[in-house]
């Protein structure tokens, strides 16, 4: 005997079928059960689906198996939540085209804690990767969640270096959510696991594709409170999340690029159309209305300050912008030995970060 839970698994599945379409056809027969046994002319006389959808719709009744669908999410990780459930992430329910139902692997965040999506180019760059490191840890340590979608570049390097400072993440996946990709990011995908949770309106078992990502912004762009781009091009899949954000009433904010960079074109063009501009953490805290902690600014201050004078002569010509070691060289006037010995001690201290290629930036 299925639930009306199990035919909305059904239906949840038809995304190519628009959300408030398939929304109106369940409050038209009453239930998604009344739905999936209604004859196909009733379905068509309801004149809430194009032909193409109509289409969809009946030949989905004959191929999909619930009793498969069933088994498969019995023997995963995974738990599927329908609308007005305790486990439905409550910011879908304020959007238009809200997912009928979600699967969730691991544990949702606790809804008290302000969540902040970032996104940004797969192929970044140095100074991208400094800012994203940086601005994740430390709002990990300020208690906020941080959600992305697992891809490659900004979004790994956000989802690894939250679970680094001790918080909680949330990845968005494109495909099911029981599907790792890109392969190469299994190990975190195993840490986001235990370490926030794994979400997808997807089908379990579903590969990803092209199609999907675009549309699973939108799922980003709900969850985050705010939405910080780091990086984008012109014509880049995280503007897609920044206007999606827009568009559900969400604070976006940019950080801003060289304006020679193909990177920074799509930041520095939502700053110039009124974004707010991510210079430090604090901005994030102000726009989401928190009050900021000036003993950790102090604790901060305290832990540059004991620098052994020459350390502290290099800590200061080394920002986020990543700077070579000839460079810091030519800048101090330091001898090659004296400076590697310097800069190895700083690392250790944990106030700079080594790159590759002999670059450097803060982490503090």
């Amino acid at each position: 005997m299925y639930t009306e839970k199990n035919y909305i698994m059904w239906l949840n599945s038809l995304l190519a079928i628009k959300s408030e379409n398939r929304i109106a056809l369940m409050e038209y027969f009453g239930s998604c059960e009344g739905l999936w046994n209604a004859d196909r002319y009733d379905i068509a006389a309801a004149k809430i689906l194009a032909k193409e959808e109509l289409e969809l719709l009946i030949r989905s009744r004959y191929r999909y198996d619930m009793d498969k669908e069933l088994e498969r999410l019995y023997h995963s990780e995974a738990d599927f939540y329908i609308r007005g459930e305790s486990g439905y992430p409550l910011p879908f329910t304020m959007m238009e085209d809200m997912p009928l139902g979600v699967y969730i692997i691991g544990n949702y965040p606790d809804n008290a804690s302000p969540f902040v999506s970032i996104v940004g180019s797969r192929r970044v760059t140095d100074y991208g990767a400094s800012v994203c490191n940086a601005m994740a840890r430390e709002l990990a340590e300020s208690g906020i969640v941080v959600v992305s979608g697992m891809a490659m570049g900004t979004d790994a390097i956000a989802h690894k270096s939250c679970i680094e400072g001790g918080g909680k993440t949330i990845a968005v996946l494109g495909s099911g959510a029981d599907v790792c990709y890109p392969v190469s990011n299994t190990n975190l995908y195993n840490e986001i696991k235990y370490n926030g949770c794994i979400i997808s309106e997807y089908s379990l078992g579903e590969r990803p594709a092209a199609a999907n990502f675009p549309y699973r912004n939108r799922l980003i762009a709900a969850l985050g409170s705010v939405t910080v781009v780091v990086e984008a091009a012109e014509a880049s899949g995280s503007l897609i999340t920044a206007n999606k954000a827009l568009d559900y009433g969400r604070s976006v904010m940019a950080v801003p690029g060289n304006i020679t960079s193909r990177f920074s074109t799509g930041c520095n063009r939502l700053i110039a159309n009124g974004c707010r501009m991510y210079t430090c953490v604090q901005d994030i805290l102000e726009e989401l209305g928190i009050r900021i902690d000036k003993n950790s600014l102090k604790k901060l201050e305290k832990d540059i300050s004991p620098l052994a004078p020459n350390e502290k002569i290099v800590y200061d010509c080394i920002d986020y912008e990543p700077i070579t070691a000839d460079e810091l060289t030519a800048k101090t006037g330091m001898e090659v030995k004296e400076l590697s010995v310097i800069l190895t001690l700083l690392e250790l201290k944990g106030c700079i970060r080594r790159l590759s290629g002999q670059k450097f930036v803060r982490s503090l």
